[in-house]
């Protein structure tokens, strides 16, 4: 398991990044592809954890992809969750950071799980659309 590179990110908004670059992570079941433009809050860390976990770190690509994978929802919140927790392992993340931020989104991921889940059903495009995933110059608009 591994990242193909390091994610080139450009900041856009005071707490929002979009990727300039996909983003390939390999697993033991294949590829998974985070493409150029996606918006990612990197970790959503409230504000006064992070003098403990900063929200831009060595865990920035494992984030990324874990929000993609919340976005996207092509399997379930628990397989997101592991595969983040892999992704910072094979990212560097020391042992105590990791299980502290792999806690983190167990507990509390499941209300953006929800949110994202429901914006999904609601209306596909606009959904993707919002996360930088369907571009208006591709929908013809």
């Amino acid at each position: 398991m591994t990242f193909d590179g390091a994610p080139l990110l450009q900041p856009i908004g005071s707490r929002d990044w979009v990727l300039m670059a996909p983003l390939v992570y390999h697993t033991t079941r294949g590829a998974i592809e985070v493409p150029a433009g996606f918006i990612t809050d990197l970790a959503s860390i409230p504000r006064v954890f992070w003098p403990l976990v900063p929200v831009n770190g060595r865990h920035r690509a494992a984030a990324i992809l874990h929000d993609f994978l919340y976005v996207t929802q092509p399997g379930t919140r628990a397989e997101a969750d592991a595969l983040f927790l892999e992704a910072m392992h094979v990212s560097g993340v020391r042992w105590s950071q990791r299980k502290v931020m792999h806690a983190a989104v167990r507990l509390g991921g499941g209300l953006a799980w929800a949110a994202n889940l429901r914006a999904l059903r609601a209306d596909p495009v606009a959904h993707y659309r919002a996360n930088g995933l369907v571009h208006t110059s591709a929908m013809g608009a």
